[in-house]
């Protein structure tokens, strides 16, 4: 399975939580950045042929119409498409339409993933999000009556945030969302928010209001496929899933990452270096042990979980030490339970250090 992911770094306004590689302010730079990416996806990467295609940020929905025509005119020059399964595009509710999801409809994108965050006004605001509640339903509206499917993007641990506004946002987006990813709020101390409150303060919350999650959207017919991701069987992202598995993935744009073949390779984080076409990759040729225990811990994200036979036996034996209410086993395969799903960043540390 071969993916591409197309890094576009470019936002109206900076949330307050957001650590990603983003510049806001700088539309006009968007014409460059797309003359830049052609150059990065003619050599060596043309030709390839992908399953999967994902065009994330940033905010993409930001691109006019003619800069989106362009950024697909590169796409289809440099990339066979006539395996392609699945392709999605992130959206902002204050930066989606009608024609821009027209465009995207008619340029083979299937699914939209659309960064909800809360359907709470106050936490909105806090957030720093440009958008409001009413802004999102219509949003998710719009993405349903073009047929594409719908994920929708939930932060909770929000500060002020209580179970019955978070049950609400669930329930909300449920009327139009075909996949839920949901993401405690972490804070890095160099963003607004990060210098206004402390993990810890909102870590003690974060676990009430994930194990809501893995209560109400198993209910409603939404399996957890993995940590932060719920879906119907068959709504599963299938490009996501190629990260998971270590399957390839080509990266364009500044600050994206590829892994060929065992090898990861980050571009700078740098927009004017990538316009200028002024900088150095970086690469990470990782060792067989480490692929191994990557490998493990990426799979045991997921429901599927490794397979035994596949997989190291320090890491099996490992494992095996831990609490069994953590696991469940089957003669193959080991994956997490809804337990081991809320305590894993515990077992990658175990497994890190092997």
């Amino acid at each position: 399975m071969n993916g591409l992911y197309i890094h576009v770094p470019f936002c109206e306004r900076k949330c307050g939580y957001c650590s990603f590689y983003s510049v806001a302010g700088r539309e006009h730079e968007i014409d460059s950045w797309l003359d830049a990416l052609e150059l990065e996806a003619a050599s060596p990467f043309c030709g390839e042929v992908l399953n999967t295609l994902y065009i994330g940020g940033g905010t993409p929905t930001i691109l006019n119409i003619s800069q989106w025509k362009k950024l697909f005119e590169i796409i289809n020059r440099n990339f066979n498409l006539e395996n392609l399964i699945e392709a999605t595009v992130e959206a902002n509710p204050n930066s989606l339409d009608d024609e821009k999801l027209k465009i995207l409809a008619d340029n083979k994108i299937s699914r939209i993933s659309l960064g909800v965050q809360s359907l709470n006004d106050d936490e909105l605001k806090i957030l720093g999000r440009l958008h409001d509640s009413y802004k999102a339903l219509k949003a998710m509206e719009a993405v349903k009556k073009f047929n594409l499917m719908l994920n929708c993007d939930l932060i909770f641990a929000i500060p002020s945030q209580t179970l019955k506004t978070w049950s609400k946002s669930l329930k909300g987006v449920l009327n139009f969302a075909d996949h839920v990813s949901t993401y405690q709020l972490t804070l890095e101390p160099e963003t607004p928010l990060g210098k206004k409150y402390k993990n810890s303060d909102l870590n003690e919350d974060g676990y009430k209001f994930y194990r809501y999650v893995q209560y109400y959207l198993p209910k409603k017919n939404f399996i957890q496929y993995e940590i932060s991701n719920f879906a119907p069987e068959g709504n599963e992202c299938r490009h996501n899933l190629l990260y998971w598995n270590h399957d390839n993935v080509i990266g364009l744009g500044a600050s994206a990452v590829s892994y060929i073949d065992g090898v990861r390779i980050k571009n700078p984080d740098n927009l004017e270096k990538y316009l200028t076409h002024d900088y150095v990759r970086e690469f990470e040729n990782l060792s067989g042990h480490e692929k191994s225990i990557e490998l493990a811990i990426l799979q045991l994200r997921t429901k599927y979980g490794i397979k035994i036979n596949e997989t190291l036996p320090e890491i099996i034996e490992k494992l095996n030490s831990m609490p069994e209410d953590l696991f469940i086993k089957t003669p193959e395969r080991i994956s997490l339970s809804k337990r081991g799903m809320r305590l894993g960043n515990s077992i990658w540390c175990e497994l890190i250090d092997l």
